[in-house]
């Protein structure tokens, strides 16, 4: 789980930390994920340990570490929220000509993460009967895991990727928007800070704790829809799954433990 308000730059977020902290009670209240330094890492950029900031390094060991030695069985769980963005693709697979990126706390220095190295590492490695539920609340974040599907609501059907990339492992995100949308970043008020968060996470979080169990994965999305579209929103998130039978039932099953060693010891703008 990643959040980062770059807090002191330009480019400062409000809501992105509370993102991470309401995501992680619903996680652990709801659907009984163990809040444990072997089960769960948190970076965000408030944190005092360096092994628990937001960086380039630290946010792409922890994506390694998210899906290494994973088995059938075992559930994951993927959040960012922050700044995205999208750069040229050097490879000519994007049907747009752009990777979706997402933009780590010392990017100035280190430069953006690209969805083909969050696929690498983190889709791509999983086996058949793992499943993987991601939710990035960024800009440009529809596509931002190279999923080879997209539920296409009005027309309610899958759209296969022109170049897809199929993998093993049973894998759907929920994107902040579309990737030529923007995200909305909430600002909490003076008197109550704590209420600043993505517009998507907080829809998210608001449709699963209405109705934590009975979701289809498309009636989740056109829930978030609805919310985002009552609140004065225009992003629209997307799903993507790796698979194009994901019109079951949303389940976050909690996880069992990831069996590899952890390598720490703890886990309204644009985004």
């Amino acid at each position: 789980m990643v959040g980062c308000n770059y807090k002191g730059t330009r480019a400062e977020l409000k809501g992105c930390i509370n993102d991470v902290k309401n995501m992680r009670r619903v996680l652990t209240g709801i659907y009984g994920f163990p809040d444990t330094p072997e089960t769960m890492v948190v970076l965000t950029d408030d944190s005092n340990d360096e092994r628990c900031l937001p960086t380039k390094s630290n946010i792409l060991k922890a994506c390694k570490w998210l899906a290494l030695n994973a088995q059938p069985g075992d559930a994951l769980f993927f959040h960012f929220s922050g700044h995205g963005s999208q750069q040229v693709d050097p490879s000519g697979r994007e049907e747009d000509g752009m990777d979706e990126t997402i933009i780590p706390m010392d990017y100035q220095k280190e430069g953006q993460i690209v969805d083909d190295d969050l696929h690498d590492l983190m889709i791509r490695p999983l086996p058949s009967g793992v499943r993987m539920t991601a939710v990035m609340d960024c800009c440009h974040s529809g596509t931002g895991l190279d999923l080879p599907y997209t539920w296409e609501s009005k027309q309610e059907k899958w759209m296969e990727d022109q170049n897809p990339s199929h993998t093993m492992g049973d894998v759907q995100l929920f994107s902040g928007c579309e990737d030529a949308q923007t995200s909305a970043d909430v600002h909490g008020s003076a008197s109550e800070p704590h209420s600043a968060g993505g517009a998507m996470t907080t829809a998210f979080i608001a449709a699963l704790t209405q109705k934590p169990f009975g979701h289809t994965y498309p009636s989740l999305l056109q829930t978030l829809h609805t919310n985002l579209k009552g609140r004065g929103f225009s992003q629209r998130p997307q799903l993507t799954p790796a698979r194009s039978v994901s019109t079951s039932i949303v389940r976050l099953t909690s996880p069992s433990p990831n069996r590899t060693p952890i390598y720490t010891s703890a886990g309204s703008r644009e985004r």
